[in-house]
């Protein structure tokens, strides 16, 4: 057994040739070329985060990003798939997540607590005002993408991750039983030991910087053999812009020699 931080045997490392970043902000305008061109340098597919000013709410404002993504590809040299989101919000109607799934090119819906995150204040109010919603994208298999975490000042930035397991995932997982969900940038053992016990269809994603850097090793008391043995329930992204980070890591341009 080993944990974050200790060297991994030679013997269980896999090298990944062309990996999906399943978490990847774009931006847009000026930075969007930028941030693609890094990308088409380094992955296949890349999850494109909806949570731009303003945020991608419809499924027309979607696709318009996705022909703003490829338009900024790199000419020459290999060029990454965007598979877009929309942006959820206590008004997203069943009728828009059946469109936009239909259109083969958007892939998930993003679940941003209101004012959790960064442009995150169109985000939800209350998760029950999106059951309609999350109910059509598990009659057609969409998949919902969340931002755990609460926001109520009450509750120490640290917990807040453990807080919305079981104020928002326990009973949304039980209420809509068919909905794929993927909790986004886990970085508690909380969190892990949540997924590994969740129904199959709950599963995650881990940034890499979150098993290297902790506060008092919240996050380093995982048992990375916990991940391997579970790894299909786990996916791995880069990131982040240090601007808006507690802990800033900006990995754009490096992304796996973290």
């Amino acid at each position: 057994m080993f944990f974050a931080g200790e060297s991994v045997p030679e013997g269980t490392k896999i090298t990944l040739t062309l990996p999906d970043d399943f978490h990847h902000h774009f931006r847009d305008d000026d930075k969007l070329k930028t941030v693609s061109g890094h990308a088409s340098q380094r992955f296949g597919r890349c999850i494109a985060m909806p949570n731009l000013q303003p945020p991608v709410v419809k499924t027309d404002m979607a696709l318009a990003y996705r022909d703003r993504i490829l338009a900024s590809l790199p000419s020459i040299g290999p060029k990454v798939e965007p598979l877009m989101t929309l942006y959820l919000t206590d008004m997203t109607t069943p009728e828009e997540v059946k469109k936009a799934y239909a259109t083969g090119f958007i892939h998930a819906a993003k679940y941003y607590p209101a004012g959790a995150t960064t442009n995150s204040e169109f985000g939800v109010t209350d998760v029950k005002k999106t059951y309609p919603a999350l109910r059509a994208m598990a009659e057609i298999g969409m998949i919902l993408c969340i931002h755990s975490e609460v926001t109520g000042h009450m509750v120490d930035i640290f917990d807040r991750e453990a807080q919305f397991i079981d104020d928002i995932m326990k009973p949304l997982v039980e209420d809509i039983p068919d909905l794929k969900i993927v909790m986004e940038h886990i970085s508690t053992k909380d969190a892990v030991d949540y997924v590994v016990t969740a129904p199959e269809r709950v599963k995650a994603t881990i940034t890499c910087h979150h098993l290297l850097y902790n506060r008092n090793g919240k996050f380093s008391k995982i048992s990375i053999c916990d991940l391997y043995t579970q790894l299909w329930r786990f996916f791995f992204e880069w990131r982040r812009q240090k601007k808006f980070d507690t802990c800033p890591c900006f990995t754009d341009v490096i992304k796996f020699p973290l």
